[in-house]
């Protein structure tokens, strides 16, 4: 399944092939060969404007990092807020684990490419037999 997977990656991002190439050189279904480059082709979701924009300029400095982790523990050890105290006692943990941080990267996501592009042709042709 991964080797169908950067194939068509493959022939969208280095052989600059369309999709509708793709779906017939692959024997799939268009909505299926769209599926499977969403899932593993940065350029795909780039160029349908899925990708997140880059960031970096939204990124704190490492200075700043620590400054701002100073003030949260600062709240955390001074406050007369037993609740606000524990707020702040769980976001600088849960920050520290990674746990706030937001996770856009679609390649973990998995399906079976093979049942979904099955599942589509069925579909087309019972919507074929009832027209």
């Amino acid at each position: 399944m991964n080797s169908e997977l950067e194939q068509i990656r493959i022939s969208y991002e280095t052989e600059g092939m369309s999709l509708e190439e793709i779906a017939q050189d692959r024997d799939l279904d268009i909505v299926a060969t769209k599926a499977a480059l969403m899932q593993c082709s940065p350029k795909y979701r780039k160029d349908c404007g899925k990708e997140a924009p880059d960031e970096s300029t939204l990124n704190f400095s490492s200075e700043q990092q620590l400054q701002a982790r100073d003030v949260i523990h600062e709240i955390m050890v001074a406050s007369e807020d037993d609740h606000l105290r524990f707020k702040a006692a769980v976001y600088l943990r849960d920050d520290a684990k990674g746990r706030k941080d937001v996770v856009r990267d679609t390649k973990n996501l998995t399906f079976n490419l093979f049942d979904f592009n099955s599942k589509m042709r069925e579909l087309r042709e019972r919507k074929a037999i009832n027209v």
